[in-house]
């Protein structure tokens, strides 16, 4: 019986050429600056120095595109978050609507149960049964009001309503506040009060005066 013969493969040379595609591959890595000579030769099975040679002879320079990748990386950035924002606003905007109307029309059922039964000279108990339904109704649309609400980040203290009044604070002032407010009406008066340019007031005579006239 013959011994099985056991065949190798011949090692792979470590002289052998880039090919055009890993060439390109190692240019790249290159001149987006995220990478070192070693590596490159680390990863492609090279010395560092055919690298080095290589990009000094075609003028190819470490990191050339990584400024324009990082524009490119913000410029995407920035269109989702825009991208981002007009899908919440749409959604709020969505929501807000969406439960006005639902809102509104339970309303006007609640309020067309109880106009039927005192026109038709009934008691209100006996639509009880039809304002308990809608009032279950209303409670199932302030839950999921509520839980959109959440998702969309509505219920948070430092949301911001953009489309939304603003808020009217009306507090009383105190005594010392008035007072304050008085004195500096009064400030602002005393400093109004401009002086006007002219001869002085001319001096009148007393009835007791004597005019003598020259002969």
């Amino acid at each position: 019986m013959s011994k099985a013969t056991k065949t190798t493969t011949a090692p792979k040379s470590k002289y052998a050429r880039l090919t055009p595609k890993q060439w390109a591959e190692a240019e790249a890595l290159w001149e987006s600056g995220e990478v070192t000579l070693d590596d490159l030769a680390a990863r492609f099975g090279k010395n560092r120095s055919v690298f080095s040679n290589h990009f000094a002879k075609t003028g190819i320079t470490k990191g050339a595109k990584s400024e324009a990748n990082k524009r490119r990386v913000a410029e995407e950035v920035a269109k989702a978050a825009i991208s981002d924002s007009t899908v919440l606003a749409a959604r709020i905007k969505e929501t807000k609507e969406e439960h006005y109307k639902m809102a509104t029309a339970l309303a006007k059922l609640t309020w067309n149960e109880i106009l039927q039964a005192k026109n038709d000279a009934r008691p209100f108990s006996t639509a009880m049964n039809n304002l308990k339904a809608l009032d279950n109704a209303m409670t199932v649309l302030k839950k999921a009001r509520e839980e959109r609400y959440a998702v969309l980040g509505l219920d948070r203290d430092d949301h911001v309503d953009e489309n939304g009044l603003p808020e009217l604070v009306i507090s009383e002032l105190t005594a010392e506040q008035v007072e304050a407010l008085r004195s500096r009406d009064e400030d602002e008066i005393d400093t109004d009060v401009e002086l006007t340019d002219g001869p002085p007031p001319a001096e009148t005579t007393g009835e007791d005066d004597i005019v003598q006239e020259g002969d």
